[in-house]
């Protein structure tokens, strides 16, 4: 990755913030030896320069079984982090749910990260939800179940996150959803609220920038979501989604969520991964 697309303009914190990430990148770069990855040069420059990416069948679907089956164990235990008729969520994954810190510090998405920051990045964060079928309009459902509106995350100017699809997902039960290249062009007024609805985004848009990202379980979504995304409300059945948060600088959501995992986790890490954990919070267990 030779250029950053950066727009101070669709940065939360202006050109301020663009002038920081800038700075941590060109002292992590110095910090951490790193290589580019030729197979995914393309990918992560597709994601780069238009804000979102797929790859098929990325993952073995046995490796995802594990993590499944963890999360109902969990959900079993009622011990989920909240269960409400939308959103089921565990509380700090990397602690809790066998699999997901193989699938976080996977070589391949190291690659892919690595590529897009070109330099060696930090995972902030992890998540593993599930979401339900309902009937009510976006805008009545209560907690996570507000991603279903149009927003942009306001971690970074420039960041990068992992979606492992969990189950398969079609138009009808909650594919991730992008609005092409918005990561690098707002409209004035953007700031005025976190939250747009579809209507009101494909109006200032068009039907034609929304991208809604169908795939299987296995798939590999990825997407600089400073710009505008949600996840489409579900319709019909469920889906389940394991979320993997990669950057280079702490962000607001580090320790509320899922910035935790295992200090024996960290310890059994390669030296080159461990600056991978640099943000993140190790507990002994």
């Amino acid at each position: 990755m030779k250029n950053m697309l950066i727009n101070p303009d669709c940065c939360w914190g202006g050109l301020d913030e663009a002038r920081r990430y800038v700075d941590v990148h060109r002292a992590r770069k110095h910090a951490h030896s790193h290589s580019n990855y030729e197979q995914y040069e393309q990918v992560a420059d597709f994601v780069n320069a238009n804000g979102y990416a797929k790859i098929e069948g990325f993952i073995n679907k046995q490796r995802l079984d594990t993590v499944v089956d963890s999360f109902e164990k969990i959900k079993q235990r009622g011990e989920l982090q909240y269960n409400d008729f939308y959103t089921e969520q565990v509380s700090h994954p990397l602690l809790t749910c066998d699999g997901v810190f193989d699938l976080a510090f996977d070589d391949e998405l190291v690659k892919i990260a690595t590529n897009f920051f070109d330099c060696t990045p930090v995972i902030n964060n992890v998540q593993l939800r599930k979401s339900k079928a309902t009937m009510l309009p976006e805008s009545q459902i209560p907690g996570n179940g507000q991603t279903t509106l149009f927003h942009c995350d306001k971690d970074s100017p420039r960041f990068l996150k992992f979606f492992f699809y969990l189950t398969n997902v079609e138009a009808d039960n909650g594919p991730f959803t992008y609005v092409h290249q918005s990561h690098i062009q707002k409209f004035d007024g953007w700031k005025t609220k976190y939250r747009w609805t579809e209507q009101e985004i494909e109006r200032i848009y068009g039907p034609d920038r929304i991208v809604r990202i169908t795939g299987n379980k296995g798939d590999l979504v990825m997407g600089n979501t400073n710009g505008f995304h949600k996840g489409t409300k579900i319709k019909n059945g469920e889906r389940m989604l394991l979320t993997i948060y990669y950057g280079i600088h702490p962000t607001q959501w580090l320790t509320k969520w899922g910035g935790k995992m295992k200090q024996s986790d960290f310890d059994s890490l390669p030296e080159w991964k461990k600056p991978l954990a640099d943000y993140l919070n190790k507990e002994n267990q």
